[in-house]
Order: C-alpha cells, then structure tokens, then sequence
C-alpha cells in the first residue's frame, strides 16, 4: 500500500510538474492600479435622479446628491446643462439639445398642471426630439414621484401627458 502510494506521488510529480512549470509566466507581487470603480445605483426609496444616456443607448441613472430630491427643477437643469466631464469620461452623453445656463437657464422649468401632471418647459423644439430624449426628460422630472406623468412644454408643441417607460 504505502509503495503504491509513493509511486503516484512520483508519477504525479513526473507528469504534472513540467505541466506546472512549463507555461513560462513567472510569479509577480501585487500590482496597485487604484481604487476599485464605483457605480451608483439608485433604489427604490430614491427620489430624485437624472437620466443619461449610455454608450448603448439605453438610458442610465444618476442619483441626485440630494436625497430626497427637493425639487423637480434643479433635476431638469442638471439634465440640460449635460453630463460632466466625469460622466463623459465614463461613455455617458445627453441626447437634448445643451443648455447655455446664462442665456437659457431661466427659460427652463417645471410647473405642476394638475395633481398627477407636471409640465416641463424648455427652450428647444420639442417635437422633433428623439424617443430617447424625451424619455430623458419625462423620467428624471417623474423620478421625485412616480405617479406622476409629464408634459412637455416647448415653443414649437405641447408633448404629453407621458410616463417614464423605464420598466416595459
């Protein structure tokens, strides 16, 4: 028994350690290449959050730094002044016309219409916006409170009312 034993840990040692050794990548220490990336996901209890627009098309959530988000317009003007340089980097745009907060900031808002209705005003056309954008601005406005649907309020048309379709 013990023979039989010493004979496949030899074997083992014959055949598997040139198979071991063999690929030629030698040991290294620990290589620091920073800090892990961090993704913020809002959940269910956030309230407040801007929608952009990923390298796929897909709209993408960024949590207000406020939370509960006071209001809906300072979400819209963080929507319309577009993505940082940060979010950039990171492959995120914006698919609405950019804002110039010094000659158009004061032409943006919300107003509410009704109980359950939110008008979005905005100083660009809104009817020749893409589905992508106007779901930008239907779902950051409807994310301080889901119940409610949008408006869109351009010079051009009156879209709406609209819901954020996120889920379907």
């Amino acid at each position: 028994m013990i023979r039989t034993r010493a004979a496949a840990a030899a074997a083992a040692l014959l055949l598997g350690g040139p198979l071991l050794t063999g690929c030629g990548i030698k040991p290294t220490g620990v290589i620091e290449s920073g800090a892990a990336g961090k993704v913020v996901v809002p959940g269910p209890g956030t309230k407040g959050t801007v929608y952009l627009v990923s390298s796929d098309g897909r709209l993408f959530p960024i949590p207000d730094k406020e939370q509960p988000s006071v209001s809906e317009t300072p979400l819209l003007v963080r929507l319309l002044v577009g993505p940082t340089e940060a979010q950039k980097a990171a492959g995120l745009e914006t698919r609405l016309p950019v804002l110039d907060i010094k000659n158009q900031g004061a032409s943006a808002g919300t107003s509410m219409l009704s109980a359950d209705t939110i008008g979005v005003g905005v100083p660009f056309k809104v009817a020749t916006l893409s589905e992508t954008a106007r779901q930008q601005l239907v779902c950051t406005v409807a994310s301080t409170d889901p119940r409610y649907q949008v408006v869109l309020l351009g010079p051009d048309a009156d879209i709406g009312p609209a819901r954020c379709e996120l889920g379907s």
